[in-house]
């Protein structure tokens, strides 16, 4: 009676686990954000600029994406911000980042580099803005695009912009990305 009971029980709880494992569901990364427009950091219009998709990459928004594209302009240019964890040596991050560039698009090359400044919410942050040129697909036509990276080290973590237009739309996508962060809030 008692081996009975003690295998009753044993394989109850080994039921009960695979039940409870069963039921929860493991997020496989990275994930699309749908609830995410709730969101006020990030509106979902700024000017010249919609926000199209956010994506987790980690669990507790520990890295995540928003990209926004732009409309009603004559301006084609598709805009990343990334925020994730920094390394400890900045500038072995930003040449991985440049090298993740280079690694990605085959005939990318830097069209040149650069330390800007970026004020938010009163204060100012020292910036890289790496610029390349490569081709690439944008509407459905191959062409040279210019795409800048622009990289800031918070005292939180790492603030990333892609930043893709044609090539020769270069300098208006530089300014046009300038007032999409002021319009959304990155620097918290």
């Amino acid at each position: 009676m008692r081996k009975h009971l003690c295998r009753s029980l044993v394989c109850f709880g080994l039921a009960t686990v695979s039940m409870i494992a069963a039921s929860q569901e493991v997020t496989k990364y990275p994930v699309n954000l749908t609830e995410f427009e709730q969101w006020e950091k990030f509106p979902a219009e700024c000017p010249g600029y919609r926000r199209s998709t956010v994506m987790a990459y980690a669990p507790a928004l520990a890295d995540y994406s928003v990209t926004y594209q732009s409309y009603g302009s004559a301006l084609t240019n598709a805009v990343t911000l990334y925020f994730y964890p920094r390394m400890k040596d900045s500038a072995a991050q930003i040449q991985a980042e440049v090298s993740q560039v280079l690694k990605t698009h085959q005939d990318a090359y830097v069209m040149n580099r650069r330390a800007i400044n970026l004020e938010a919410k009163g204060k100012t942050y020292d910036a890289t803005l790496i610029a390349f040129d490569f081709a690439d697909p944008i509407v459905e036509n191959k062409q040279s695009v210019s795409s800048q990276l622009l990289i800031v080290f918070l005292d939180t973590g790492t603030f990333k912009v892609r930043s893709t237009s044609p090539v020769e739309q270069a300098g208006e996508a530089e300014a046009a990305v300038r007032q999409l962060l002021q319009c959304v809030s990155w620097s918290t």
